[in-house]
């Protein structure tokens, strides 16, 4: 789980994120591939789909 990431006023914010349980195996590569989203709002941790964090506005395809 990455924790919600606040970003400043002027819309500008530049992140790096470790995450050292995650492995890039076949169970992250599955038959519909893998992505990262960022959604407009923070993550409750609790709603499902998508702890109730607004629209998507970003994102992006995982690749071997």
């Amino acid at each position: 789980m990455v924790p919600n990431i606040h970003v400043p006023a002027s819309g500008e914010l530049e992140i790096e994120v470790l995450n050292a349980l995650l492995v890039l195996d076949g169970q992250l590569f599955d038959a519909d591939g893998a992505s990262i989203v960022i959604h407009d709002g923070p993550d409750d941790y609790v709603t499902d789909p998508a702890g109730a964090a607004g629209p998507r506005i970003a994102c992006g395809v995982i690749e071997r």
